[in-house]
């Protein structure tokens, strides 16, 4: 019998284990429209603070310069979000990560079995370091890139939106259950009981 209270990261996973459930939030109706909902109230509040609190975000570069220079700064974003994921992976895991990209979806993945703690800190932990990061940047960055680091906390909030949903269903499951995460789907795993 396995010591449930010994339970650990790894590769292998223990013999009395099995597949619970597959779950692949991006096709899940219920997971799908939490992250939608999710995704709208983050973008919805980030776009009425501002107007709010009367936050300083003018440029003195014109949209011609503001738009490409906020569009190349997300899209690094959306690379280091998931370089994120990827790091704590093989942190946890000593487990080389996958990445993927599957428009409009970069996703990060390994082949390890994830305590629910793991699991959880793996899937918030770019939300958390970025957002952070970001609001140290946004105090300090000269004004005319204030409103790039603006946009690229929004979206470090609202982008995140998948891994709270993914964070929220771990949290639910069984102290028990090993999380394999793909990058495509959500394994479950669960000790099978003796017969």
């Amino acid at each position: 019998m396995i010591d449930r209270t010994a339970l650990q990261d790894g590769t292998h996973l223990p013999s009395d284990y099995r597949e619970h459930q597959a779950v692949d939030l991006k096709k899940n109706r219920m997971s799908a429209i939490a992250i939608q909902a999710i995704f709208v109230v983050i973008a919805v509040v980030t776009v009425i603070v501002p107007l709010l609190f009367r936050v300083p975000l003018g440029t003195g570069w014109s949209p011609f310069l503001t738009i490409p220079v906020t569009l190349v700064a997300a899209l690094v974003y959306m690379a280091l979000h998931e370089a994120t994921h990827g790091v704590m992976l093989q942190l946890i895991t000593k487990v080389k990560p996958s990445y993927r990209v599957r428009f409009p979806f970069l996703t990060t993945g390994n082949r390890a079995y994830l305590t629910r703690r793991s699991a959880v800190l793996v899937a918030l932990a770019p939300a958390v370091l970025w957002g952070v990061v970001l609001s140290a940047v946004l105090l300090v960055v000269p004004v005319d890139f204030r409103f790039t680091a603006y946009v690229v906390l929004a979206l470090n909030f609202a982008g995140s939106s998948g891994d709270f949903v993914e964070a929220f269903v771990v949290t639910r499951l069984p102290r028990d259950a090993l999380v394999k995460d793909d990058g495509d789907k959500v394994r479950v795993f669960l000790p099978q009981a003796a017969s």
